[in-house]
């Protein structure tokens, strides 16, 4: 779906239209499918790991089709983010970056300092010489992308919510198209043509063929764990933002079970474990914690049932692996957006939602007893989220900016 650019009189999407007047030709090379790709695409990733590994995940699908992506990295996080991309074989520059305004003082130094930070985005694209510049989203990358603007490079979005950002609100006014995760519940204030085309993953997600069988003998060999594949898995993980709130109910809520018929593995996050490990001992089902894990395929593969937070990513792979999940929005989400993301993904049947202020432990118990009496049943309700999936979301976001190109050079 997408709607055509509103009309505007105030010079900001009259300058977007004429971006492409002003760039030199585009170089296109062939996809391994035989179709067309640009060859240099600058992605710019600013602040967290969900605006990080999306544009990882979009990189490495243009270089695995003969692309040369690079990658600019903007916040706090950005030279831990480099390492990563450049063991991915991507190369990336940091750039500085300005932080949201806050207040009439913070609003005036926002502005000085992104102006400084555009005037070097504008050397670093200059040395560079993309065909085309995505943004990911994030106050953190709006220097770069306004950079690419005043210099007459295609500029496109990807936003990763339900609801979109105000960030990417703001940039939408210099851009030629925006990419989105989700159906937008605020697609008012977007100043540009949208299409959505979905959450960009890695291959080991999208792709993963593993059935419960595989899952959970991969899981034991892997952790020393020793769960059965006919006996049902519950998953709880918390997320980037934190996961107290879950980390704090699900031990009582699992003790109140009295049944030894299931099992659990829960991921408790960096600095975690030792606490749950506390709060689940004696317990009389089999279960195993993890702080963290790089290869969340398995343990969606291996699982019946998905107790989490509700960031974009998390919802794009439930999508994927079409899991019924117990979700507790994040509550201090910017502008509550996780809330939005349940309630997309809630809106296929596939999912129950909890606001964390509302989530008692009782509550909780009497929801996974539920799923307890009756797994099939949750299981055939989590199969309708595979509406919702969309595992082709990096060549589909591809083909967007190649489809521009195209056009063109026509």
């Amino acid at each position: 779906m997408h709607r055509p650019p509103p009309e505007h009189s105030d010079g900001f999407w009259n300058r977007t239209g004429d971006c492409a007047s002003r760039r030199p030709a585009f170089k296109n090379i062939r996809r391994k499918d035989g179709g067309s790709m640009t060859d240099r695409i600058v992605i710019v990733c600013g602040g967290t790991g969900g605006h990080f590994y999306p544009g990882l995940s979009i990189a490495v699908e243009h270089m695995r089709n003969g692309g040369h992506p690079k990658i600019f990295l903007t916040g706090r996080n950005a030279g831990q983010q480099a390492q990563i991309a450049n063991g991915q074989g991507i190369e990336s520059k940091i750039l500085p970056s300005s932080p949201a305004p806050k207040g009439l003082r913070g609003k005036i130094s926002f502005i000085l300092h992104s102006l400084k930070c555009i005037l070097e985005s504008r050397k670093k694209l200059k040395a560079v010489k993309p065909d085309a510049v995505l943004s990911m989203g994030s106050f953190h990358s709006a220097a770069p992308s306004i950079a690419a603007w005043t210099l007459g490079i295609p500029l496109f979005i990807h936003d990763g919510n339900a609801r979109i950002g105000k960030a990417n609100l703001f940039l939408s006014r210099f851009a030629h198209h925006m990419a989105l995760s989700f159906p937008p519940v605020n697609d008012s204030g977007i100043r540009c043509k949208w299409t959505v085309a979905g959450m960009p993953m890695r291959h080991q997600i999208a792709g993963c063929s593993l059935d419960k069988a595989e899952a959970v003998k991969l899981l034991n060999s892997k952790t020393g764990s020793n769960f059965s594949a006919g006996l049902p898995i519950i998953l709880v993980f918390g997320g980037s933002q934190g996961a107290e709130g879950i980390n704090q109910r699900m031990p009582e809520a699992m003790k109140m079970q009295g049944d030894e018929k299931f099992q659990l593995i829960h991921i408790s996050g960096t600095g975690n474990r030792e606490n749950l490990e506390k709060a689940y001992s004696g317990a009389g089902f089999a279960y195993k914690i993890i702080e963290n894990t790089g290869e969340m395929e398995i343990l969606y593969s291996a699982s019946d049932l998905v107790i989490c937070r509700s960031g974009g990513s998390t919802i794009a792979e439930l999508a994927i692996f079409a899991k019924f999940a117990i979700l507790v929005p994040y509550p201090h989400a910017t502008d509550n957006h996780q809330d939005d993301n349940a309630n997309h993904y809630c809106s296929c049947g596939a999912g129950i939602k909890f606001p964390e202020s509302e989530l008692s432990v009782n509550k909780l118990a009497s929801t996974i007893a539920s799923f307890l009496e009756n797994p099939a049943e949750f299981a055939e309700k989590g199969l309708c989220a595979r509406t919702l999936a969309k595992p082709n979301a990096a060549a589909e976001i591809l083909k967007l900016i190649e489809k521009f190109v195209d056009k063109v050079e026509m």
